[in-house]
């Protein structure tokens, strides 16, 4: 890599240009990868425009907030403190940047192709490194924010001084900043000296199945640290979390400035101001902990990426191996394992698309028992019996028969649960998109688009979808529910995920992300978590006018029949699953055929 002979220090004038060209490559990136290239070429002649994403990002974003300070107004009115819903908005921040944070800082500021270009610039490298990082701790910061409403929700519902508001967000502001700065404090020598962080593919196999192992420990273990009575409880447990024990010790690491929070959230004007400037201490103590670490270790990571390629393979393989890798098949069978293969040998789509969802039904297992554990508990706490409660679950379930309105509820929760699938259903709008430019090979053979497109299909709906059937069906024959309202039950299920994988599929077959360079830009950043956000609102449409018609009874105090409100919305979500497969695997196989690059 040659370099023109330039100074190696610090040039403010350098960074504000470089950090303004990143910006704009990256946000350039993130708006092709939206998925509304409606047959374009090259850069696009018909993408979805910028404003456009930019209202979509800003809708999401305050969803999410207004969820976030409903969530600290439920505290707020339990009597939680505004320290504990700061807590609570710490803990939250910090365990999902754990969860991508790593994940993240390692594609942009390693695994990037610009990297070498700027390199090669006459640039110094030190105003390069600093505006990589800035950049990142500037996007990472600012996607945190969402969690700030709890507090502010909190404090709202406390009736708090407008003063108030500004502390706290500058509060959250330096904690957040404090966080991404120790992320790419381990960042940094993590790249430098591990030989699975250099190698791409072995680093995202090995973080994802540790990202999902630890969001499975970190959903079962709320279950024993958030357990009481609602909101108040929750925000407790968060405050103790962070002011306690050894996470306290974690958070202290992972977030320094949270060790002077409840100083700056709950104190006189004197400890405020203080406690401000001690976080504003601790974040320049990190910059400048990760300024000498980059300086000393960052390139010379980047430069170890250099070298980190394949080996060639020794493998022999005997003629019977190469007639079974060519044997003539089905388009469906081809496809199936195609994409199979894909899904399984690509790290970034393995650990998004097939670990996940394979590990759902274990997480709902342990769920369950922990759930039931604890309800035994509870109860030989209030003094009732655990005999007499098992005597009275056969009792309950026996009243789930056709035409009462305890198999509505169940049937409600049978929608519930299928808006709660649609957060997995990005799998099936990205389906196509996984292809990305080899797509266009593949429209270049005789191909049968909707067996293409069922191939797709397939694979994420029997990882996903037939767990949780199975799960669901054997729970309830264990409590002997009735089995016509068993095969009521499954069926509503069936045809409400048939549905939303459909029009899922459809909707990615209709708007494909082709153009990406790395796995990471498909998986990752602004334009993946609309497509979550996309999936759910889909799994909202789907759901709600069967579950409507399944309330009436309910809704206009008996006019409707519970039995013909129960048929109409089952027939409702058939009707909707049969739109779905033509619609998906009919209107939009044809257009895939003619799709330009």
């Amino acid at each position: 890599m040659t370099r023109a002979t330039v100074p190696d220090s610090f040039s403010w004038t350098q960074f504000r240009v470089l950090f303004r060209v990143i910006g704009r490559g990256e946000e350039r990136i993130d708006a092709a990868g939206v998925g509304m290239s409606l047959g374009a070429r090259g850069h696009g002649k018909r993408r979805l425009g910028a404003g456009l994403r930019r209202v979509m990002t800003l809708a999401a974003f305050l969803l999410l907030a207004s969820l976030f300070f409903s969530m600290g107004l439920a505290m707020g009115f339990m009597g939680a403190t505004p320290y504990a819903a700061f807590s609570f908005a710490l803990v939250c921040f910090v365990v999902m940047t754990v969860f991508i944070g790593l994940y993240q800082a390692v594609n942009v500021l390693y695994f990037v192709r610009d990297l070498g270009y700027y390199l090669t610039l006459p640039l110094s490298s030190v105003t390069v490194m600093w505006a990589k990082l800035a950049h990142f701790l500037l996007m990472s910061t600012t996607n945190d924010l969402f969690v700030l409403p709890v507090g502010l929700g909190c404090l709202w519902a406390l009736g708090a001084e407008p003063a108030a508001y500004v502390i706290m967000s500058v509060a959250f502001v330096l904690c957040a900043l404090a966080v991404n700065l120790a992320l790419v404090i381990i960042c940094v020598p993590l790249m430098r000296f591990s030989r699975v962080a250099r190698d791409k593919d072995r680093f995202s196999r090995a973080f994802g199945v540790l990202i999902t192992v630890f969001a499975l420990a970190v959903g079962v273990s709320s279950q024993f640290v958030f357990r009481g009575d609602g909101m108040g409880s929750l925000a407790a447990g968060a405050g103790s979390l962070a002011s306690e024990g050894p996470s306290a010790v974690v958070m202290g690491l992972l977030c320094p400035p949270a060790l002077v929070a409840r100083l700056v959230i709950e104190g006189g004007p004197l400890e405020v101001a203080g406690g401000l400037v001690a976080m504003a201490a601790l974040v320049a103590l990190y910059a400048a902990l990760l300024s000498l670490l980059a300086r000393r270790w960052y390139f010379e990571g980047v430069q170890a990426l250099q070298g980190a390629g394949g080996k060639r393979s020794s493998r022999r393989f005997e003629v019977s191996d190469l007639r079974a890798a060519v044997r003539t098949r089905g388009a469906f069978a081809a496809n199936l394992a195609r994409d199979w293969k894909m899904m399984a040998r690509t790290p970034a789509f393995f650990n998004q698309f097939v670990l996940s969802p394979v590990l759902m039904p274990v997480y709902f297992v342990v769920i369950i028992v922990v759930s039931v554990v604890f309800g035994f508990s509870q109860a030989g706490d209030a003094g009732m019996d655990s005999d007499a409660l098992l005597t009275m679950v056969p009792a309950l379930t026996s009243a789930v028969t056709p035409g009462s309105e305890v198999l509505t509820w169940c049937a409600l929760g049978v929608f519930g649960l299928a808006v709660f699938m649609g957060f997995s259903s990005y799998a099936l709008v990205m389906a196509v998109s996984r292809d990305g430019e080899d797509f266009f090979y593949l429209r270049a053979m005789p191909m049968d688009w909707s067996a293409y497109l069922a191939a797709k299909l397939v694979p994420t709906t029997l990882m996903g979808a037939v767990p949780i059937l199975v799960l669901m069906v054997a729970l309830m024959v264990a409590l002997r529910v009735p089995l016509v309202s068993v095969a009521y039950l499954a069926t509503l299920y069936v045809a409400a995920i048939g549905a939303l994988d459909l029009f899922s599929l459809g909707l990615g077959a209709r708007f494909p992300r082709l153009h990406w360079e790395n796995e990471a830009q498909l998986t990752k950043g602004g334009s993946a978590a609309l497509i979550v956000y996309a999936g759910l609102l889909v799994a909202v449409l789907v759901m709600a006018v069967p579950a409507l018609v399944a309330a009436l009874p309910m809704l206009t105090g008996g006019v409707v029949a519970v039995p013909a409100a129960q048929a109409a919305a089952l027939a409702l979500q058939i009707g909707e699953c049969v739109l779905a497969a033509w619609w998906a695997l009919v209107r939009c196989a044809g257009p895939l055929g003619r799709r330009e690059p």
